[in-house]
């Protein structure tokens, strides 16, 4: 089972209404939004993870962002690792009976909510939407 964190738009319905009536893609602004959000995200675990080997720090990754309907979606965390990498993250976020946890994802996002949606207000203005 892999450890992963979902980053979406819901919250910003309003905001995307607006982008809407103004004539822009919504689609696409939302996307590069969302793939702003996801690189801070990212950034944030990977300077928390335990580096003991490196190995679950190269498996932190951003998928691209992904789309089912009007719902956009992008994943982040330990993506594509083998089931003993998988393993091992879970261990070092949750803990085992015989180790203390040592959380980087939980972490990341409580702390960097801000800065995860202050980049997607960036991209937002960037694209002159905001």
């Amino acid at each position: 089972m892999a450890t992963r964190v979902t980053i979406s738009t819901k919250g910003f319905e309003e905001l995307l209404e607006r982008i809407a009536e103004v004539g822009q893609d919504v689609d696409a602004a939302a996307q590069r939004a969302l793939a702003a959000g996801s690189q801070v995200a990212r950034a944030g675990m990977v300077r928390r993870v335990p580096k003991d080997t490196h190995n679950l720090e190269r498996h932190i990754r951003a998928t691209e962002v992904k789309q089912d309907g009007n719902y956009h979606y992008v994943e982040i965390g330990v993506i594509d690792a083998d089931a003993d990498t998988a393993r091992y993250g879970n261990a070092q976020e949750y803990g085992t009976s015989s180790m203390a946890a040592q959380p980087y994802i939980r972490p990341t996002m409580a702390e960097d909510a801000g800065k995860i949606r202050k980049a997607m207000r960036e991209s937002l203005e960037q694209d002159g939407l905001l």
